[in-house]
């Protein structure tokens, strides 16, 4: 989303954003499963659901919650709570609440908490988004440390536990615009991606949390739309062209709650640079 004239003020907590409709038509959900190169056959046959992530669209409220000074902001970290598949062009209500700002290394984060309601106000799914900008100075480029180099750099022990498959994929800007229905924003395009102090287009956050998704959607089954949890944190762009393969650990019961069982996921590129890492669980 490139930088325009602000229409809303800066967020501040507590600020009630207005009521939104949300609908997975099946234009979209075609857009989904071929900008992301998914096989479709298991949906089309009524085998399952619609897949999770395409609630991420219900995270509509962007130009509600962020600062006037937008450039170089990144999703952080997203945690969402399935009690409910959607169901597609069926109509549902969003609503959302900033809950939190808070200062994150050098970035000062919003935390927009969002719920979707089904037509008998049924909460459905929630989901609390953590949105990061640059505040001070405001910046012209946005200068990233080498991944290697960061202090506490991510060489995490992969947990014990069963292996998940884990699954490939080369990320294309032709799948970045048809995820995006082919919109023009810093997730399509170079010159709106230039305009907010990247130096390439920067593959979405929803797209790579999407892959994650489709993971979990695939192991945990049925229960995954009516118990599961997810908890993406964001620890590196993903650019075009990038090879990546989605991981998964089955981890068992949960230590601190033997009710729910995990899974602990990450997305890794082919020089070993982590874009993501899920806590995830459901209950047993």
């Amino acid at each position: 989303m490139t930088s325009t004239s602000k229409k809303y003020p800066d967020p501040t907590v507590g600020k009630v954003l207005p009521e939104q409709n949300f609908t997975v038509t099946d234009e979209s959900l075609d857009d989904y499963f071929e900008g992301l190169k998914l096989d479709r056959s298991a949906f089309d046959k009524g085998d399952t659901p619609l897949p999770s992530m395409t609630a991420n669209a219900a995270d509509n409220y962007f130009e509600l919650s962020r600062f006037d000074q937008d450039k170089g902001h990144l999703w952080m970290r997203q945690e969402w709570q399935f009690n409910a598949p959607l169901q597609r062009e069926t109509s549902y209500v969003t609503r959302a609440t900033i809950k939190d700002i808070y200062e994150r290394r050098d970035r000062t984060v919003v935390n927009t908490a969002v719920s979707v309601l089904d037509q008998q106000g049924e909460v459905v799914i929630t989901s609390n988004h953590h949105q990061s900008f640059l505040l001070t100075p405001p910046v012209n480029q946005v200068k990233f440390r080498d991944p290697t180099k960061k202090e506490g750099v991510r060489k995490f022990v992969v947990p014990t536990g069963d292996r998940i498959e884990p699954f490939e994929r080369t990320i294309s800007l032709e799948m970045c615009g048809k995820f995006f229905h082919g919109n023009t924003s810093y997730h399509t395009d170079l010159n709106a991606s230039q305009e907010l102090g990247f130096q390439d287009v920067v593959v979405g956050g929803r797209m790579t949390m999407s892959y994650m998704g489709h993971l979990l959607d695939s192991y945990f089954g049925p229960s995954w739309w009516t118990s599961g949890y997810m908890d993406v944190k964001f620890t590196n762009p993903t650019w075009p062209e990038d090879h990546i393969t989605v991981n998964g650990i089955a981890t068992g019961p949960l230590e601190d709650d033997p009710s729910r069982e995990g899974v602990f996921g990450w997305i890794e590129k082919s020089d070993g640079t982590i874009v993501l890492i899920t806590n995830a669980s459901i209950a047993r």
